[in-house]
């Protein structure tokens, strides 16, 4: 199933999750100890970041191992950045405006 990026980090658990895999790898019981939620939400929080391209999953031996995915991640840092180029050309216009 998939998912929208934008709809899914409106969850502040699955924003978390995101800030916690930021910085490495990470398996679903390394989350679960860092979180104040159960292992199966947990599970089921990266099951909707995995569909919304947001986090990989790779398998190491009887677990599962996640990890951010740059490329969904950068789709969503390109929407937002969207804004951002209006924004910076109307401070642009300002700037060189004329002086009173």
């Amino acid at each position: 199933m998939a998912y929208h990026a934008l709809d899914v980090i409106g969850d502040p658990q699955r924003r978390r999750i995101l800030e916690l895999l930021g910085g490495h790898e990470r398996t679903v019981r390394e989350l679960t100890d860092a979180l104040p939620i159960s292992q199966p939400a947990v599970s089921q929080h990266l099951k909707v970041l995995h569909g919304a391209g947001l986090v990989t999953r790779r398998p190491e031996g009887a677990r599962n191992v996640y990890a951010v995915d740059l490329d969904g991640l950068g789709q969503v840092r390109a929407w937002v950045d969207a804004f951002w180029d209006g924004v910076l050309d109307a401070f642009v216009a300002h700037a060189d405006g004329p002086r009173s």
